[in-house]
């Protein structure tokens, strides 16, 4: 059946006044082209600034007036236009005509004009030109009146004609154009408070045919000051409109409120009942089902965990958007102007289709149920589908209470299953050519909230929070080890050139993948436009942060110091904290022990557990290094412990803790803590690590595992530990009396300036020892790199 739709057009036109030159007043003004008369005098001035004021006064008279006689005629839902204004033009008579309403709505624009006239022709004929436009102003204002009175009479007609009037079932035209249009208008500005004044002072039916439109108006006004239980009660009296699409959007709505205080099971509730019926053809159009949609996904990804804090000692704690539909864009995408729909036909007959459009596609329903048990509508749904129902009784049971009716069209048939039984707490299944149902519920998978994110951004790709729903569908891909996904999901948003808070959160997610990932200059940039885009916000203080983080990573704890000193001088506490505990983790790093105590003492540090159990783990740390004593030792330990081997402040926080392992004289945990760390970190502090395990390894004779490890950090940095990790193979080449094999890597190596000139020249002379060529090893002995 096709859909009426209908367009409400307004004409709006404008005044351009031409350039009041001499030649153009006059020209308006059937005059002579005359030379400017010389300047005004005081009394014409005075005259003038008299009759402009007298004017003013009247005008204010008139249109309190009509003001006064609109208001109580709509007060007393009469029909009748205003009075026109005493002395003005009978609304019955002949229309000014439109020349006159043009000088009284641009009388303002004249006055140069009547300044002239004034100075040329005397006070008395400025005075008279005035009290013209004020009887033009008269006039037009009568006219307004006239056809204001013309439309009223036009809608008594039709009311008569068709019993229940304009404002019928589906059509909700406003009663005051006006008011109806100020409060829409606050309310899409987010101007929560002032549109609530203007709700609860003005008549009931100012939106339509009941007090409905306006208890919706009235909701999200307090859904948009976050008074969540005073907007559900407003939801309430707004689900009495007959609309049924008006109804959906008050349900969704309640639902949206529902999640604002994490009562999800009456969300979703909420969210099914309007599923069920988004086949309605009122609904249709009306982006209630992708709503609907919307709603399902972010309970969802609430399950998932998804949106906890970002904590500067959580690298894992991404920016969780807000998907809820923010009360200033409903009224733009749950479109209040529904149109008049033609009878459904059949509408005593139950219907419902299976559909699948191949072999391998979504099986769609389309189903009009009449109000019955839930049990009694899975049945019929999966006789349709060709499939056998199979439940306990206990199941049976649940599923009695009544459901409907159901107004579905092609919807996937899983969505109305789950529709159907969540509220039931029963799960569904289908096994080969049978539907199954348990009592239990459905667990919520990453796998599928993923795909039903897809499905709703093709669904809805205009959605207005279709950014922040693409934000999220690219942290899932992340947690689920998509990264290339997950980049994409990031890159696409932040293209979108827009300068909302979802662009600054895929551009901190894509900053944190790129440090995960290694790429630490450009995680350094992303976090460098998070600051350029959200300066002076919680946003700005934990990319600078961030910052210091890529630096940290890179073994340069001086360049990260100073970022993260410049995160201490924001205002968020959380980041305040951290940066705090990873400068005093830059200072141990760089032997400073003492500037360390001394921030450690001055500093309070935020409450949460891994704050406060890192800076427990400083503390013992400079306890001990002041007085080692066994208890201290201990006690150390378990701070260690406690704080997760400083894994909070990435790997530079394990090679810190590592080394303290081993100035307790234990290096296995070190080496367990490197090999583990090694695994994911990247970059400087890694090889590092794989270096220091390499050496210990070394030390204790086992070769196998040491060897690996240098050849590892030979590869991957050659000219920084990599020579290092060379002279390391060379000595232990020459100590398995492999003398050619020695000086062949430490030929390598002789120019690298990390490498020490005596050590490297050791070895090399112990690999020509080893050949038997002695006056070569003289010469190395003795400093100098022989020619060979």
């Amino acid at each position: 059946m096709p859909q009426i739709t209908g367009n409400n057009l307004g004409g709006v036109f404008s005044i351009i006044p031409l350039e009041q030159t001499p030649h153009n007043f006059n020209r308006f003004n059937s005059m002579s082209d005359t030379p400017l008369p010389p300047p005004p005098s005081a009394e014409a001035l005075a005259a003038w600034a008299a009759a402009e004021a007298e004017a003013e006064r009247e005008l204010a008279e008139m249109d309190a007036r009509a003001a006064a006689e609109a208001a109580a005629a709509a007060a007393a839902g009469s029909n009748a236009a205003p009075s026109a204004p005493t002395g003005g033009h009978s609304g019955h008579g002949p229309r000014p005509p439109f020349f006159l309403k043009l000088i009284a709505k641009s009388r303002r624009l004249v006055g140069v004009g009547l300044f002239l006239l004034c100075a040329g022709g005397g006070t008395a004929a400025g005075i008279a030109y005035t009290n013209k436009i004020k009887h033009a102003e008269a006039a037009a204002a009568a006219a307004e009146a006239e056809e204001h009175a013309d439309a009223h009479a036009g809608d008594a007609h039709a009311k008569d004609a068709h019993g229940k009037g304009a404002h019928g079932k589906g059509a909700h035209g406003p009663a005051d154009a006006s008011l109806a249009t100020r409060i829409d208008t606050l309310i899409r500005s987010g101007s929560y408070s002032e549109a609530l004044g203007l709700v609860r002072t003005a008549p009931p039916k100012t939106f339509g045919h009941d007090a409905a439109p306006l208890a919706y108006r009235e909701a999200l006004c307090l859904e948009g000051l976050g008074k969540w239980k005073d907007a559900d009660a407003a939801f309430k009296k707004a689900e009495a409109d007959t609309n049924v699409g008006a109804w959906a959007r008050a349900l969704l709505g309640r639902a949206r409120c529902a999640v604002a205080t994490d009562e999800s099971q009456t969300a979703r509730a909420l969210a099914d009942r309007v599923l069920v019926r988004s086949g309605h053809p009122e609904c249709r159009g009306t982006k209630v089902y992708e709503e609907a949609l919307h709603l399902r996904a972010q309970l969802a990804v609430r399950e998932l965990g998804g949106g906890r804090d970002v904590d500067p000692l959580d690298a894992d704690a991404l920016a969780w958007p807000v998907m809820l539909l923010s009360p200033d864009k409903s009224l733009d995408w749950l479109t209040t102007d529904t149109p008049p729909v033609s009878p459904i036909p059949d509408a005593g007959r139950d219907l419902v289709e299976f559909h699948r459009t191949d072999s391998h596609g979504t099986a769609e329903i389309t189903a009009r149920l009449s109000v019955r048990p839930a049990i009694q509508v899975l049945r019929a749904i999966a006789k349709a589908a060709g499939l056998a129902v199979r439940a306990e009784n206990d199941v049976i049971a649940a599923l009695a209470a009544p459901i409907g009716p159901i107004e579905v069209e092609r919807l996937p048939l899983g969505e109305v299953l789950s529709a159907v039984t969540d509220r039931a707490g029963v799960v569904w299944d289908i096994r080969g050519e049978t539907l199954i149902l348990t009592r239990g519920s459905r667990p919520t998978e990453a796998g599928t909230t993923a795909e039903a994110i897809r499905r709703l951004l093709v669904l809805a790709p205009e959605h207005p929070m279709g950014e922040a729903t693409r934000v999220t569908l690219a942290n899932i891909d992340l947690r689920a080890g998509r990264f290339r996904a997950a980049t994409s999901g990031y890159k696409q948003v932040l293209e979108s050139a827009g300068n909302s808070q979802d662009v600054t959160h895929a551009a901190f997610n894509l900053g944190l993948l790129e440090l995960k990932d290694g790429v630490r200059n450009a995680a350094r940039a992303r976090f460098l436009e998070v600051i350029d885009r959200a300066p002076g916000t919680r946003w700005a203080d934990t990319a600078w942060y961030w910052i210091g983080r890529t630096y940290l990573d890179g073994d340069a704890p001086e360049l990260a110091r100073r970022a993260y000193m410049t995160a201490l001088e924001g205002k968020t506490k959380e980041v305040t904290s951290g940066a705090a505990l990873a400068v005093i983790a830059c200072d141990l790093l760089t032997g400073d022990d003492e500037t360390a105590t001394d921030r450690l003492r001055d500093t309070r540090f935020s409450n949460r557990e891994a704050h406060a159990n890192l800076a427990a783990f400083f503390e013992r740390l400079v306890q001990y290094r002041i007085a080692p004593t066994e208890s201290r030792r201990e006690l150390l330990l378990t701070a260690l412990k406690g704080a997760n081997e400083v894994r909070g402040l990435g790997p530079a926080g394990a090679y810190l803790a590592g080394r303290v392992y081993l100035e307790l004289g234990m290096g296995q945990q070190m080496s367990n803590l490197y090999d583990a760390t090694v695994e994911t970190a990247r970059g400087p502090i890694a090889l590092r690590m794989l270096f220091d395990t390499a050496e210990r390894y070394d030390r204790l004779g086992a070769h196998k595992p040491a060897r690996s490890r240098y050849l590892a950090i030979a590869a991957a940095d050659p000219e920084g530990l990599g020579a290092l990790a060379e002279l390391r193979l060379a000595a232990m080449a020459a100590r398995e009396g492999q003398g050619v094999e020695a000086v062949r890597r430490c030929r390598t190596i002789v120019d690298r300036a990390a490498v020490s000139r005596s050590e490297l020249l050791a070895v090399m002379g112990r690999g020509y020892e080893i050949q038997k060529k002695h006056g070569l090893a003289a010469e190395c002995f003795s400093g100098r790199v022989p020619a060979e």
